[in-house]
């Protein structure tokens, strides 16, 4: 992969503290580091709360691959906010800034008064003044409370949590482009603002459109009983999903080898398909239980059907063939080695993604260079 190291910077010209313990907090300021912004994160003495969060690279719980992910490409001072001596020194660092985004109850009005200039950012589980400002949120919790969970799963079976902290990173997302809408306004107007990102309102943006649903006709579509025609099957390297529309119906049975199903009473119209679904998916189960997902995936794209591999994430790097050629993985040299990261969000043409430094350890204000 050809080097950004020398290349301009996007956000060049930002300079931003990183406050904030939060997946969400510190993803938006990794995305800001990552377009060429100066970053800062403020650590507490025993280090930022992502350090403690797993997973983990080692036995010992003292790598964490979330820090690493969150963090690369910033800098770390470590300013103990108990301290008049650290209150002082974290007023000096904002004197400095451009952007700071910080926790909730955080005292923005210190920071406001050594620099009008400052956007301070909060990001927070449910924001403040609000009901539920005094709870501490979850992945699980955002994505119960959004109306997602209810939608996912079986409709036999209880609601699934969408593993992973999709919501914070949505939510951190959400964050970066809040703070470049804010850092425009202040180009142009020379008005600095707060902003306010709570995750559990990210997350009920993201849910399924069915709210509205409701709010227009009154109807709500059971879990796993959306009418949508998709089936996931197991096959012998994997799971593969499938979209079975009416016009695609014959062809996806000849592909399977399954012509029989085209004309079997069960399947034969289109409302006895949607009668007998689950009958239909236990067919296909049966005969591609022993072959190559991925065979049969590029044979009914082939024929413009809609079909996936689901990956595993350590197929990722051998199989998705797009990312190959998007130059999606590169390598970081660390004290530790070269160790493997992952690519950039989006691509600019004349200020494209910097390439980042590692993740600092506590304190460390000059990290190694990047490949």
């Amino acid at each position: 992969m050809t080097s950004n190291q020398d290349a301009p910077g996007a956000l060049g010209f930002v300079r931003v503290l990183d406050i904030s313990e939060s997946i969400a907090g510190q993803f938006c300021c990794r995305m800001l580091a990552d377009y060429g912004a100066e970053v800062t994160l403020v650590e507490p003495p025993k280090g930022s709360l992502t350090r403690s969060m797993g997973p983990f690279r080692d036995a010992g719980k003292t790598e964490s691959f979330l820090f690493e992910h969150l963090n690369v490409g910033k800098n770390s001072v470590v300013v103990d906010q108990a301290s008049a001596a650290g209150q002082a020194l974290l007023r000096d660092l904002a004197k400095a800034a451009d952007v700071v985004v910080v926790p909730a109850g955080f005292d923005r009005a210190a920071l406001r008064a050594v620099n009008a200039k400052l956007i301070i950012t909060t990001v927070s589980p449910f924001g403040e003044g609000t009901p539920k400002s005094h709870w501490r949120g979850t992945e699980m919790i955002y994505q119960a409370m959004s109306g997602m969970m209810i939608h996912n799963g079986r409709h036999d079976r209880e609601p699934l949590y969408g593993v992973g902290n999709r919501a914070s990173y949505c939510a951190g997302v959400a964050a970066y482009s809040s703070v470049l809408s804010a850092l425009m306004v202040r180009e142009r107007t020379g008005v600095a603002q707060d902003v306010a990102i709570d995750v559990a309102h990210v997350a009920a943006s993201m849910t399924y459109p069915f709210a509205l649903q409701y709010s227009y006709n009154g109807s709500f579509e059971e879990r796993g009983m959306r009418g949508q025609p998709l089936i996931e099957v197991k096959c012998r390297d994997g799971w593969i999903a499938i979209w079975i529309r009416a016009n695609h119906f014959p062809v996806v049975c000849e592909i399977l080898g399954m012509p029989e199903m085209i004309t079997d009473p069960r399947f034969a119209a289109d409302a006895d398909r949607k009668a007998n679904f689950q009958q239909f998916v236990a067919e296909v189960q049966k005969k591609v239980a022993n072959s190559i997902g991925s065979e049969i995936v590029n044979a009914l794209q082939a024929k413009r059907v809609v079909a996936a591999c689901c990956f595993q994430p350590n197929q990722l790097g051998l199989e998705a063939e797009h990312l190959k050629v998007r130059d999606y993985w590169y390598t970081i040299d660390t004290q530790a080695g070269r160790r493997l990261a992952l690519g950039p969000q989006f691509r600019l043409s004349r200020t494209p993604r910097r390439v980042p430094t590692p993740a600092p350890t506590l304190g460390e204000s000059k990290a190694a260079g990047a490949r």
